[in-house]
């Protein structure tokens, strides 16, 4: 675990053994920390945590009973800053996906025999789909609804949401970059084609996260910013200029994942939601739709509501995009 912070690696340690104590583990190929923890670019406000460990379980195959296995051993580790969940190795040679591309780029191994340039094939910043900062928006939206709940303070979800806006912006015009201080250095040589309000706000919380003056800012202004931004790419990644919810919409008349929608079909009858079950869009489009409803009118939402799309965040396949190598998506 070179080059990890010693209270990160602390965290770290903490779940792999709870990993190697549980049954799952003889389906676990290694663990990868990827992220900002990986990178030394954590937060921390004195011995608090305030930013993600983000950890990739590899295994096998996709399946899900593995992938909930897996998630229960981490679940009691969360409040401590661990995040993430099982990767199948398939996925990881298909797709190029931000987390894949940054994992190969600064991943460090904490478990197995692992060569991530074997497992994840190189690709190009500029390569990264479109789709990628759609998804990195979309999954942002659940922050706010988590600051709803009271789950996560109001500094975090603000800087969340810019970050994420940063990471959009930069994948869409071609100029990603696997770490903080380099998409910070990417965003000041040239200003990405955003509202200035959104591009200042961008650079604080970029600046704050390196170490600079802390970012303030309102979390209905983010959240008005996040969902603007969701917008903007739906257009670039399909082409008609539509709000954020219009848009999902619109995604779910070409974007079609059977295995996606016939496991989500199955797993709402198994709960017994039979009035939610609707085979006609993929499942990660319609909780992405009901975070942006509930985030923008938290008033006319219940806890359990909430707490409900958060639970069926973290269970949702999401669509990954085929990687093309040396082609733009």
């Amino acid at each position: 675990m070179s080059g990890l912070n010693p209270a990160v690696k602390e965290r770290v340690d903490a779940f792999l053994a709870a990993l190697d104590g549980n049954p799952v583990r003889q389906h676990v190929l290694g663990v990868v920390v990827s992220g900002s923890a990986a990178r030394g670019e954590e937060i921390w406000a004195g011995d608090t945590l305030l930013s993600d460990i983000d950890l990739m379980v590899l295994v096998r195959r996709t399946d899900p009973r593995l992938i909930a296995a897996v998630d229960r051993v981490l679940a009691p580790l969360r409040h401590s800053g661990i995040d993430g969940g099982a990767v199948p190795v398939g996925p990881l040679r298909r797709h190029h996906t931000l987390a894949f591309h940054e994992a190969r780029a600064n991943g460090v191994v904490v478990a197995g025999r692992l060569d991530l340039a074997t497992l994840i094939p190189d690709g190009r910043d500029a390569d990264l789909p479109i789709w990628e900062g759609v998804r990195v928006l979309g999954n942002r939206v659940l922050e706010h609804v988590k600051y709803v709940e009271g789950l996560i303070p109001a500094e975090r979800v603000v800087a969340k949401s810019y970050e994420a806006l940063a990471e959009a912006y930069l994948v869409a015009e071609r100029r990603y970059r696997p770490s903080y201080r380099e998409r910070l250095a990417e965003l000041e040589h040239c200003a990405p084609h955003t509202p200035p309000p959104v591009y200042a706000a961008m650079l604080g919380v970029l600046r704050a996260r390196l170490g600079g003056a802390p970012f303030v800012a309102p979390v209905e202004q983010a959240r008005a910013h996040l969902v603007s931004g969701l917008a903007r790419l739906i257009t670039r990644y399909a082409g008609v200029d539509q709000n954020a919810l219009a848009g999902l919409v619109r995604l779910g008349r070409f974007e079609r994942h059977w295995r996606h929608r016939l496991y989500w079909t199955a797993r709402l009858a198994k709960q017994r939601r039979w009035a939610e079950i609707d085979p006609t869009i993929d499942p990660i489009l319609r909780v992405w739709q009901r975070a942006l409803r509930l985030a923008a009118a938290p008033e006319l939402s219940t806890s359990e509501q909430r707490r409900t799309v958060l639970a069926d965040w973290r269970a949702c396949p999401q669509i990954l995009v085929h990687r093309r190598p040396g082609v733009s998506t």
